[in-house]
């Protein structure tokens, strides 16, 4: 298993408020008719949705940047960095399914409370 590449906290930080600078401010006029999943997720998760696809679009410009440069050039890129970086595109991709799989709140669903414990366990 290929160790992930890690930013510098630092960096990440800095690269996140680049990122929100970068971000307009009507978020409904930046996205159209795709903007409608901004307001279903709730407002909460609005401003996060908003970064999280702004970033996106950055990093898949980027990426077809490398990928011109390494054909350009016939310098290809190492290959465990190709698949660090393409882990971790994946893993995000995991995070938000997961998102979008959690009940809804109107679906009444509680959580199990691991402090109770049955008589049948205690046998």
């Amino acid at each position: 298993m290929t160790k992930p590449i890690e930013c510098d906290a630092a960096l990440s930080d800095l690269v996140l408020q680049a990122a929100r600078a970068a971000m307009p401010a009507d978020l409904d006029g930046c996205y159209g008719d795709r903007g409608a999943w901004l307001n279903v997720a709730g407002e909460k998760q609005r401003p996060l949705l908003a970064l999280l696809d702004c970033l996106i679009d950055a990093a898949t410009a980027v990426a077809s940047a490398i990928s011109d440069n390494a054909w350009d050039d016939s310098r290809p890129v190492p290959s465990l960095t190709a698949s660090a970086l393409a882990d971790e595109a994946r893993e995000i991709g995991y995070r938000l399914i997961s998102a979008s799989q959690c009940p809804a709140a109107a679906a009444s669903f509680e959580l199990p409370s691991f402090t109770e414990v049955s008589a049948l366990e205690l046998a």
